[in-house]
């Protein structure tokens, strides 16, 4: 009898593992926010939940916080974290400072405030591309960001950032615009 309830509590902590694993891969997970492109929604050391179903369901939206690789081929082994900006089919431009898509100036809360540093980045202005996304740090002077690498295939998105979670008194939810 005895082996017999250790067996049933081996096989269930061994479901239990094999569940927490499948889910933390295709599910959810947590990640810890490094460096500061994404201030003030963002804070390094900042700790957050993560879905990364969502975008098995629908493609991601404006405003949405993305984790993602980015397509620098020297950083293919990290995950940066940006903000959505535009997605395929959308004309934007990125003129002294304020952003427009398709044709509209959007209205950026979430950035730090300071002035628009223009400095002579790759990529301004143009029409994202089929299942390509254009983001931006929120710390628009000190992101490593699409203006820099391009657009981000949507197949390259590992999640969307639904919750900071730690610190415990900026616990905030995340959404679209």
């Amino acid at each position: 009898m005895m082996i017999d309830e250790i067996m049933r509590l081996i096989k269930t902590f061994l479901i239990a593992i094999v569940l927490g694993l499948f889910f933390e891969k295709f599910v959810f997970g947590f990640t810890i926010v490094q460096g500061l492109s994404m201030y003030p929604t963002l804070n390094n050391q900042d700790k957050l939940f993560i879905n990364k179903f969502e975008y098995q369901l629908h493609k991601p939206n404006q405003g949405d916080i993305v984790i993602f690789i980015p397509p620098i081929r020297d950083r293919k082994k990290e995950l940066f974290i940006k903000r959505v900006i535009a997605v395929e089919g959308d004309l934007f431009e990125i003129l002294d400072g304020k952003i427009y898509v398709n044709g509209e100036e959007i209205k950026e809360e979430y950035t730090n405030g300071e002035a628009y540093e223009d400095r002579d980045y790759p990529v301004t202005a143009g029409v994202v591309p089929e299942d390509m996304v254009f983001v931006l740090g929120d710390n628009r002077n000190d992101s490593n960001d699409s203006r820099c690498f391009g657009f981000v295939p949507v197949k390259s998105i590992k999640g969307k950032a639904e919750y900071r979670i730690w610190p415990i008194e900026a616990m905030t939810a995340f959404s679209s615009k």
